[in-house]
């Protein structure tokens, strides 16, 4: 039965795949009511740029991926300071991600076990299991506008409407996705959060 429920949708944008190599460049967030009707009730936005005292060099093809340039870095809060703003701001909500893996694995200092999400992407996957899962195919079905992709705030927006619909579609079906991750061979699953369920499929249409 659909109830309403406090959430804070997170987007990451970094500079690579790797997160023992890489670094967070930016992290927004809206954190909002999703009403029992699928209605949304914004309540706070985060975002910030994240610094590094290693001097952080963007690479140019994530420059043009993204738009987020080197020196937008320059006096950014660094990570530790940037994700304890985060999980002040998102704590005692469900957290949501399109690929919370991915996400997850930047910020596995601060998520704990004791935290509950949603992966929009394996939400996707659940329950339209013959479509692509890729956000930027997946918000055109529902009717959503997805503008500046690869820009985290713009992402979020985007996340934020389609988990809502994704929601109602899944608890109408009976579809369980609290928690639930998607391992496939396409895209093998690299990192799994703390008490995920993991579950594979073998054959997916997703694009990159």
């Amino acid at each position: 039965m659909l109830t309403s429920e406090t959430v804070t949708v997170l987007d990451l944008e970094t500079t690579g795949l790797d997160p023992a190599t890489d670094h967070i460049t930016e992290i927004a967030a809206i954190r909002a009511e999703v009403g029992a009707d699928g209605s949304i009730r914004e309540i706070g936005r985060f975002q910030t740029f994240v610094g590094s005292d290693a001097g952080v060099v963007i690479p140019l093809e994530i420059t043009e991926l993204t738009g987020i340039r080197t020196e937008d870095l320059r006096g950014a809060p660094d990570m530790y300071v940037a994700l304890t703003a985060f999980w002040y701001f998102a704590r005692g909500s469900v957290w949501i991600a399109h690929n919370s893996p991915f996400d997850f694995s930047f910020i596995a200092k601060i998520y704990t076990n004791g935290d509950h999400f949603a992966c929009t992407r394996a939400m996707s996957h659940l329950v339209d299991p013959d479509e692509s899962a890729s956000l930027k195919d997946v918000c055109p079905r529902y009717g959503i506008e997805l503008n500046g992709h690869h820009r985290a705030m713009n992402d979020v927006e985007a996340t934020l409407q389609l988990y809502a619909k994704l929601r109602e579609k899944a608890e109408i079906n009976g579809i369980s996705y609290r928690n639930v991750v998607i391992d496939s061979d396409e895209r093998p699953l690299k990192y799994v959060p703390p008490g995920a369920i993991v579950r594979t499929i073998s054959k997916t249409k997703e694009a990159v």
